[in-house]
Protein backbone atom coordinates (compact mmCIF):
# COMPACT_ATOMS: atom_id res chain seq x y z
CA UNK A 1 0.00 0.00 0.00
CA UNK A 2 0.99 3.34 -1.14
CA UNK A 3 2.57 5.04 2.60
CA UNK A 4 0.46 8.19 1.62
CA UNK A 5 -2.92 5.95 1.51
CA UNK A 6 -2.05 4.10 4.71
CA UNK A 7 -1.18 7.90 6.13
CA UNK A 8 -5.07 8.88 5.25
CA UNK A 9 -6.69 5.31 5.42
CA UNK A 10 -8.71 6.18 8.57
CA UNK A 11 -10.02 9.03 6.83
CA UNK A 12 -11.41 6.98 3.62
CA UNK A 13 -12.43 4.32 6.08
CA UNK A 14 -14.26 7.19 7.74
CA UNK A 15 -15.57 8.44 4.37
CA UNK A 16 -16.77 4.65 3.43
CA UNK A 17 -18.29 4.73 6.76
CA UNK A 18 -20.32 8.02 6.12
CA UNK A 19 -21.05 6.54 2.84
CA UNK A 20 -22.89 3.50 3.74
CA UNK A 21 -24.79 5.41 6.26
CA UNK A 22 -26.03 7.60 3.79
CA UNK A 23 -26.64 5.53 1.22
CA UNK A 24 -27.58 1.76 1.33
CA UNK A 25 -28.65 1.96 5.21
CA UNK A 26 -31.25 4.71 4.73
CA UNK A 27 -32.58 2.29 1.44
CA UNK A 28 -32.80 -0.29 4.33
CA UNK A 29 -34.42 1.77 6.94
CA UNK A 30 -37.36 3.05 4.33
CA UNK A 31 -37.53 -0.87 2.99
CA UNK A 32 -37.38 -3.01 5.27
CA UNK A 33 -39.47 -3.20 8.79
CA UNK A 34 -38.08 -1.83 11.78
CA UNK A 35 -38.16 -2.68 15.41
CA UNK A 36 -37.00 0.71 17.19
CA UNK A 37 -35.72 1.38 20.76
CA UNK A 38 -36.40 5.44 19.91
CA UNK A 39 -39.56 5.91 21.48
CA UNK A 40 -38.36 4.65 24.60
CA UNK A 41 -35.32 6.75 24.56
CA UNK A 42 -37.39 9.99 23.56
CA UNK A 43 -39.68 9.27 26.75
CA UNK A 44 -36.50 9.11 28.98
CA UNK A 45 -36.03 12.87 27.59
CA UNK A 46 -39.48 13.98 27.53
CA UNK A 47 -40.01 12.85 31.46
CA UNK A 48 -36.48 15.48 31.85
CA UNK A 49 -37.64 17.99 29.80
CA UNK A 50 -40.54 18.14 32.09
CA UNK A 51 -38.26 18.29 35.05
CA UNK A 52 -38.42 15.03 36.26
CA UNK A 53 -35.22 13.25 37.73
CA UNK A 54 -34.18 9.71 36.58
CA UNK A 55 -34.55 7.13 39.37
CA UNK A 56 -36.68 9.03 41.68
CA UNK A 57 -39.40 10.31 39.70
CA UNK A 58 -39.62 7.78 37.08
CA UNK A 59 -37.89 4.49 36.66
CA UNK A 60 -34.65 3.92 34.19
CA UNK A 61 -33.47 0.79 33.13
CA UNK A 62 -30.26 2.47 31.88
CA UNK A 63 -27.29 3.65 33.74
CA UNK A 64 -26.96 7.63 33.77
CA UNK A 65 -24.63 7.75 30.97
CA UNK A 66 -27.34 6.81 28.76
CA UNK A 67 -29.65 9.28 30.17
CA UNK A 68 -27.29 11.87 29.24
CA UNK A 69 -27.23 10.91 26.16
CA UNK A 70 -31.09 10.97 25.52
CA UNK A 71 -31.12 14.27 27.01
CA UNK A 72 -28.08 15.83 24.53
CA UNK A 73 -29.95 14.04 21.72
CA UNK A 74 -33.46 16.04 22.70
CA UNK A 75 -31.90 19.25 23.39
CA UNK A 76 -29.95 19.48 20.12
CA UNK A 77 -31.99 20.70 16.70
CA UNK A 78 -33.73 18.39 14.59
CA UNK A 79 -36.16 15.77 15.25
CA UNK A 80 -35.22 13.52 17.79
CA UNK A 81 -34.70 10.10 15.50
CA UNK A 82 -32.27 12.14 13.36
CA UNK A 83 -30.25 13.16 15.70
CA UNK A 84 -29.88 10.22 17.54
CA UNK A 85 -29.12 8.30 14.13
CA UNK A 86 -27.12 11.27 13.26
CA UNK A 87 -24.76 10.60 16.80
CA UNK A 88 -24.82 6.99 15.77
CA UNK A 89 -23.16 7.78 12.80
CA UNK A 90 -20.47 9.52 14.48
CA UNK A 91 -19.66 6.83 17.06
CA UNK A 92 -19.36 4.53 13.86
CA UNK A 93 -16.91 7.11 12.39
CA UNK A 94 -15.12 7.36 15.80
CA UNK A 95 -14.84 3.49 16.18
CA UNK A 96 -13.38 3.19 12.65
CA UNK A 97 -10.92 5.90 13.69
CA UNK A 98 -9.88 4.08 16.61
CA UNK A 99 -9.91 0.48 15.26
CA UNK A 100 -7.44 1.35 12.36
CA UNK A 101 -5.21 3.54 14.87
CA UNK A 102 -4.96 0.77 16.76
CA UNK A 103 -4.40 -1.86 14.18
CA UNK A 104 -1.54 0.40 13.13
CA UNK A 105 -0.59 0.64 16.60
CA UNK A 106 -0.53 -3.28 16.74
CA UNK A 107 2.14 -3.34 14.07
CA UNK A 108 -0.70 -4.74 11.28
CA UNK A 109 0.15 -5.02 7.79
CA UNK A 110 -1.65 -2.16 6.05
CA UNK A 111 -4.45 -4.45 4.34
CA UNK A 112 -4.94 -6.29 7.71
CA UNK A 113 -5.84 -2.12 9.01
CA UNK A 114 -8.11 -1.89 6.00
CA UNK A 115 -9.27 -5.05 6.96
CA UNK A 116 -10.29 -4.02 10.29
CA UNK A 117 -11.55 -0.41 9.59
CA UNK A 118 -13.58 -1.84 6.75
CA UNK A 119 -15.41 -4.58 8.72
CA UNK A 120 -16.28 -1.41 11.03
CA UNK A 121 -17.52 1.03 8.71
CA UNK A 122 -19.74 -1.92 6.80
CA UNK A 123 -21.02 -2.76 10.17
CA UNK A 124 -24.08 -1.18 9.53
CA UNK A 125 -24.78 -3.45 6.55
CA UNK A 126 -23.96 -6.53 7.76
CA UNK A 127 -25.77 -6.17 10.87
CA UNK A 128 -28.64 -3.88 9.56
CA UNK A 129 -30.28 -0.79 10.10
CA UNK A 130 -31.05 -1.90 14.01
CA UNK A 131 -27.74 0.22 14.24
CA UNK A 132 -29.38 3.68 13.96
CA UNK A 133 -31.90 3.10 16.60
CA UNK A 134 -29.83 1.42 19.49
CA UNK A 135 -27.37 3.52 21.35
CA UNK A 136 -24.77 0.43 21.35
CA UNK A 137 -22.41 1.90 18.52
CA UNK A 138 -21.34 4.21 21.48
CA UNK A 139 -20.50 1.60 23.39
CA UNK A 140 -18.43 0.23 20.70
CA UNK A 141 -17.06 3.69 20.12
CA UNK A 142 -15.71 3.18 23.67
CA UNK A 143 -14.41 -0.06 23.77
CA UNK A 144 -12.12 1.02 20.37
CA UNK A 145 -11.05 3.87 22.19
CA UNK A 146 -9.81 2.21 25.23
CA UNK A 147 -8.35 -0.64 23.12
CA UNK A 148 -6.04 2.08 21.87
CA UNK A 149 -5.27 4.14 24.69
CA UNK A 150 -4.07 0.57 26.17
CA UNK A 151 -1.80 0.13 22.76
CA UNK A 152 -0.40 2.92 22.90
CA UNK A 153 0.21 2.86 26.85
CA UNK A 154 -2.02 6.05 27.90
CA UNK A 155 -3.10 3.94 30.89
CA UNK A 156 -5.14 6.80 32.64
CA UNK A 157 -7.10 7.53 29.85
CA UNK A 158 -7.82 3.71 29.37
CA UNK A 159 -9.22 3.74 33.06
CA UNK A 160 -11.31 7.36 32.16
CA UNK A 161 -13.02 5.75 29.03
CA UNK A 162 -13.55 2.68 31.07
CA UNK A 163 -15.14 4.65 33.49
CA UNK A 164 -17.55 6.61 30.91
CA UNK A 165 -18.06 2.98 29.15
CA UNK A 166 -19.49 1.90 32.48
CA UNK A 167 -21.66 5.19 33.28
CA UNK A 168 -23.34 4.03 29.54
CA UNK A 169 -23.87 0.52 30.18
CA UNK A 170 -22.43 -1.44 33.32
CA UNK A 171 -21.22 -4.46 30.87
CA UNK A 172 -17.68 -2.90 30.63
CA UNK A 173 -17.61 -4.19 34.55
CA UNK A 174 -15.79 -6.94 33.28
CA UNK A 175 -13.06 -5.52 31.51
CA UNK A 176 -11.52 -4.56 34.78
CA UNK A 177 -9.81 -7.64 35.72
CA UNK A 178 -7.94 -7.96 32.30
CA UNK A 179 -6.72 -3.80 32.70
CA UNK A 180 -6.02 -4.02 35.99
CA UNK A 181 -3.82 -7.33 34.80
CA UNK A 182 -1.83 -5.67 32.17
CA UNK A 183 -1.88 -2.06 34.15
CA UNK A 184 0.06 -4.07 36.51
CA UNK A 185 2.03 -5.72 34.46
CA UNK A 186 3.64 -2.53 32.81
CA UNK A 187 3.88 -0.24 35.34
CA UNK A 188 3.00 -1.67 38.93
CA UNK A 189 0.36 -1.62 41.57
CA UNK A 190 0.82 2.36 43.08
CA UNK A 191 0.25 3.26 39.12
CA UNK A 192 -3.05 0.74 38.80
CA UNK A 193 -4.04 1.97 42.12
CA UNK A 194 -3.78 5.85 40.93
CA UNK A 195 -5.82 5.40 37.41
CA UNK A 196 -8.32 2.96 38.83
CA UNK A 197 -9.08 5.34 41.72
CA UNK A 198 -9.81 8.09 38.82
CA UNK A 199 -12.31 6.03 37.17
CA UNK A 200 -14.05 5.07 40.79
CA UNK A 201 -14.10 8.73 40.96
CA UNK A 202 -15.65 9.51 37.89
CA UNK A 203 -18.21 6.91 38.69
CA UNK A 204 -18.82 7.64 42.27
CA UNK A 205 -19.57 11.64 41.62
CA UNK A 206 -22.14 10.47 39.03
CA UNK A 207 -23.97 7.76 41.14
CA UNK A 208 -23.23 8.45 44.90
CA UNK A 209 -26.17 11.63 44.29
CA UNK A 210 -28.46 9.25 42.41
CA UNK A 211 -28.04 6.44 45.41
CA UNK A 212 -28.37 9.32 47.74
CA UNK A 213 -31.52 10.84 46.26
CA UNK A 214 -33.58 7.96 44.72
CA UNK A 215 -32.02 4.61 46.22
CA UNK A 216 -35.01 2.65 45.58
CA UNK A 217 -34.95 3.83 41.70
CA UNK A 218 -31.28 3.18 41.32
CA UNK A 219 -31.81 -0.14 42.94
CA UNK A 220 -34.62 -0.61 40.74
CA UNK A 221 -32.77 -0.52 37.94
CA UNK A 222 -30.30 -3.20 38.76
CA UNK A 223 -33.00 -5.46 40.00
CA UNK A 224 -34.71 -4.81 36.53
CA UNK A 225 -32.04 -6.80 35.10
CA UNK A 226 -31.59 -9.46 37.59
CA UNK A 227 -35.00 -10.28 37.44
CA UNK A 228 -35.44 -10.51 33.85
CA UNK A 229 -35.88 -14.31 32.22
CA UNK A 230 -34.20 -16.32 29.61
CA UNK A 231 -34.11 -13.93 26.92
CA UNK A 232 -35.54 -15.36 23.51
CA UNK A 233 -32.02 -14.53 21.55
CA UNK A 234 -29.55 -15.84 24.10
CA UNK A 235 -27.32 -18.93 24.52
CA UNK A 236 -29.00 -20.61 26.72
CA UNK A 237 -32.72 -20.22 24.58
CA UNK A 238 -30.55 -21.18 21.65
CA UNK A 239 -30.20 -24.53 23.94
CA UNK A 240 -33.56 -25.17 24.63
CA UNK A 241 -34.67 -24.09 21.33
CA UNK A 242 -32.41 -27.36 19.64
CA UNK A 243 -33.95 -29.45 22.75
CA UNK A 244 -37.38 -28.54 21.14
CA UNK A 245 -36.54 -29.33 17.61
CA UNK A 246 -34.67 -32.16 17.55
CA UNK A 247 -37.17 -34.04 20.64
CA UNK A 248 -40.14 -31.76 21.15
CA UNK A 249 -39.62 -30.42 24.29
CA UNK A 250 -42.29 -27.87 25.18
CA UNK A 251 -41.29 -24.35 25.03
CA UNK A 252 -43.40 -21.10 25.64
CA UNK A 253 -42.64 -17.83 24.96
CA UNK A 254 -43.85 -14.43 27.14
CA UNK A 255 -43.42 -11.03 26.55
CA UNK A 256 -41.87 -8.92 30.16
CA UNK A 257 -39.40 -6.40 30.71
CA UNK A 258 -39.47 -4.96 27.01
CA UNK A 259 -38.96 -8.12 24.86
CA UNK A 260 -39.56 -11.49 24.65
CA UNK A 261 -38.45 -14.22 26.88
CA UNK A 262 -38.65 -17.84 28.06
CA UNK A 263 -40.89 -18.68 31.19
CA UNK A 264 -40.79 -21.54 33.70
CA UNK A 265 -38.63 -23.73 36.12
CA UNK A 266 -36.27 -25.02 33.00
CA UNK A 267 -35.34 -21.66 31.68
CA UNK A 268 -34.40 -19.94 35.02
CA UNK A 269 -32.27 -22.83 35.76
CA UNK A 270 -30.77 -22.50 32.54
CA UNK A 271 -30.04 -18.33 33.10
CA UNK A 272 -28.89 -19.61 36.21
CA UNK A 273 -26.14 -21.58 34.87
CA UNK A 274 -25.65 -19.14 32.31
CA UNK A 275 -24.92 -16.38 34.78
CA UNK A 276 -22.18 -18.89 36.67
CA UNK A 277 -20.70 -19.69 33.26
CA UNK A 278 -20.25 -16.07 32.76
CA UNK A 279 -18.36 -15.31 35.70
CA UNK A 280 -16.16 -18.60 35.27
CA UNK A 281 -15.46 -17.35 31.86
CA UNK A 282 -14.59 -14.05 33.04
CA UNK A 283 -12.48 -14.96 35.58
CA UNK A 284 -10.55 -17.50 33.46
CA UNK A 285 -10.16 -15.24 30.39
CA UNK A 286 -8.52 -13.10 33.41
CA UNK A 287 -6.61 -15.51 34.64
CA UNK A 288 -5.04 -17.01 31.11
CA UNK A 289 -3.89 -13.34 30.73
CA UNK A 290 -2.01 -13.39 33.75
CA UNK A 291 -0.22 -16.73 32.98
CA UNK A 292 0.76 -15.82 29.62
CA UNK A 293 1.91 -11.93 30.39
CA UNK A 294 4.34 -13.95 33.13
CA UNK A 295 5.92 -15.82 30.04
CA UNK A 296 5.77 -13.37 27.40
CA UNK A 297 7.88 -10.79 26.09
CA UNK A 298 6.40 -6.89 26.94
CA UNK A 299 6.06 -6.00 23.33
CA UNK A 300 3.27 -9.17 23.37
CA UNK A 301 1.42 -7.37 25.77
CA UNK A 302 -1.11 -5.05 24.07
CA UNK A 303 -2.24 -8.19 21.64
CA UNK A 304 -2.82 -10.41 24.30
CA UNK A 305 -5.05 -7.45 26.37
CA UNK A 306 -6.77 -6.52 22.72
CA UNK A 307 -7.74 -10.80 22.66
CA UNK A 308 -8.68 -11.29 26.15
CA UNK A 309 -10.77 -8.13 25.67
CA UNK A 310 -12.25 -9.17 22.49
CA UNK A 311 -12.84 -12.90 24.28
CA UNK A 312 -14.60 -10.84 26.92
CA UNK A 313 -16.66 -9.40 24.99
CA UNK A 314 -18.24 -11.96 23.34
CA UNK A 315 -18.22 -14.07 26.38
CA UNK A 316 -21.23 -11.29 27.81
CA UNK A 317 -23.12 -12.05 24.77
CA UNK A 318 -22.82 -16.37 24.57
CA UNK A 319 -22.90 -16.84 28.69
CA UNK A 320 -25.33 -13.51 29.23
CA UNK A 321 -28.77 -14.10 29.65
CA UNK A 322 -29.96 -11.51 27.30
CA UNK A 323 -28.33 -11.48 23.52
CA UNK A 324 -30.11 -8.94 21.94
CA UNK A 325 -28.97 -8.31 18.40
CA UNK A 326 -27.29 -4.56 18.85
CA UNK A 327 -24.95 -6.70 21.03
CA UNK A 328 -22.62 -7.96 18.53
CA UNK A 329 -21.57 -4.31 17.97
CA UNK A 330 -19.49 -4.99 20.97
CA UNK A 331 -17.48 -7.41 19.66
CA UNK A 332 -16.42 -5.92 16.26
CA UNK A 333 -13.91 -3.40 17.43
CA UNK A 334 -11.26 -6.45 19.63
CA UNK A 335 -12.72 -9.54 17.42
CA UNK A 336 -11.11 -7.72 14.06
CA UNK A 337 -8.04 -6.86 15.56
CA UNK A 338 -7.40 -10.16 17.17
CA UNK A 339 -3.39 -11.12 15.46
CA UNK A 340 -1.81 -13.99 14.36
CA UNK A 341 -3.71 -16.49 12.21
CA UNK A 342 -6.72 -17.30 14.42
CA UNK A 343 -7.69 -13.29 14.49
CA UNK A 344 -7.87 -13.86 10.76
CA UNK A 345 -10.61 -16.52 10.92
CA UNK A 346 -12.32 -14.25 13.35
CA UNK A 347 -12.98 -11.29 11.32
CA UNK A 348 -14.27 -14.04 9.03
CA UNK A 349 -16.59 -15.61 11.55
CA UNK A 350 -17.44 -11.58 13.27
CA UNK A 351 -19.14 -11.30 9.53
CA UNK A 352 -20.73 -14.44 9.54
CA UNK A 353 -21.96 -13.79 12.97
CA UNK A 354 -23.39 -10.19 12.15
CA UNK A 355 -25.42 -11.56 8.51
CA UNK A 356 -26.91 -14.19 10.29
CA UNK A 357 -28.38 -12.22 12.71
CA UNK A 358 -29.73 -10.08 10.13
CA UNK A 359 -31.05 -13.60 8.77
CA UNK A 360 -33.72 -13.39 11.36
CA UNK A 361 -33.71 -9.76 12.70
CA UNK A 362 -35.76 -7.79 12.13
CA UNK A 363 -37.91 -9.42 9.02
CA UNK A 364 -38.31 -12.78 10.95
CA UNK A 365 -38.42 -11.90 14.51
CA UNK A 366 -41.53 -12.60 15.11
CA UNK A 367 -41.75 -15.79 13.55
CA UNK A 368 -38.74 -16.55 15.81
CA UNK A 369 -41.07 -15.34 18.91
CA UNK A 370 -43.62 -17.93 17.49
CA UNK A 371 -41.01 -20.76 17.54
CA UNK A 372 -41.07 -21.70 14.07
CA UNK A 373 -38.50 -23.94 13.12
CA UNK A 374 -36.31 -21.65 10.28
CA UNK A 375 -35.79 -19.22 12.48
CA UNK A 376 -34.72 -21.13 15.77
CA UNK A 377 -32.28 -22.89 13.33
CA UNK A 378 -31.06 -19.54 12.25
CA UNK A 379 -30.85 -18.47 15.81
CA UNK A 380 -28.90 -21.57 16.47
CA UNK A 381 -26.58 -21.11 14.14
CA UNK A 382 -26.23 -17.52 15.10
CA UNK A 383 -25.23 -18.47 18.32
CA UNK A 384 -23.06 -21.32 17.73
CA UNK A 385 -21.06 -19.23 15.56
CA UNK A 386 -20.22 -16.57 18.79
CA UNK A 387 -19.23 -19.42 20.32
CA UNK A 388 -16.62 -20.57 18.07
CA UNK A 389 -15.09 -16.89 17.92
CA UNK A 390 -14.77 -16.74 21.26
CA UNK A 391 -12.82 -19.95 21.30
CA UNK A 392 -11.02 -17.70 18.34
CA UNK A 393 -10.30 -15.14 20.27
CA UNK A 394 -9.11 -16.39 22.99
CA UNK A 395 -5.65 -15.46 24.48
CA UNK A 396 -2.91 -17.88 23.25
CA UNK A 397 0.60 -18.49 23.18
CA UNK A 398 0.10 -17.98 19.28
CA UNK A 399 -0.86 -14.10 20.02
CA UNK A 400 1.99 -13.40 21.41
CA UNK A 401 4.03 -15.08 18.85
CA UNK A 402 2.43 -13.34 16.22
CA UNK A 403 3.01 -9.95 18.11
CA UNK A 404 6.73 -10.46 18.48
CA UNK A 405 6.66 -11.16 14.38
CA UNK A 406 5.50 -7.94 14.17
CA UNK A 407 7.28 -5.88 15.69
CA UNK A 408 10.17 -7.55 14.20
CA UNK A 409 8.66 -6.57 10.80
Amino acid sequence: MNPRLEKWLPLWLSVLALLVWIGPLQWMAAHVSQISDVPVYQAVYDHMSAGEMPYRDFPLEYPPGAAVLFWITGVLPGAFGFTFATLMLFSLIATVIAVTLTAKALGMSPRRQMAAGAVVALSPLLLGNLLTTRFDLLLAALIAWLLWAVVTDRMTMAWVILAVAILVKLVPLAFIPVLLIVHWRRHGWPSVARAAGWCAAIVAVVVVPLIITAPHGMWGSISYHLDRPLQLESTGAAYLMSLRVLAGAPLAVESSFGSQGLPGDGPQFVALISTVVLVVLVATIAYTLWRLLLTSPAMADSSLFVAAIATTCIALLVAGKVLSPQFLVWIIPGAVLVTGRMGRWAVGISVAALLVTQAYFPAGYWQLVALQTPQMGILILRDGLLIVLMALCWPRRAVATAAEELSSA
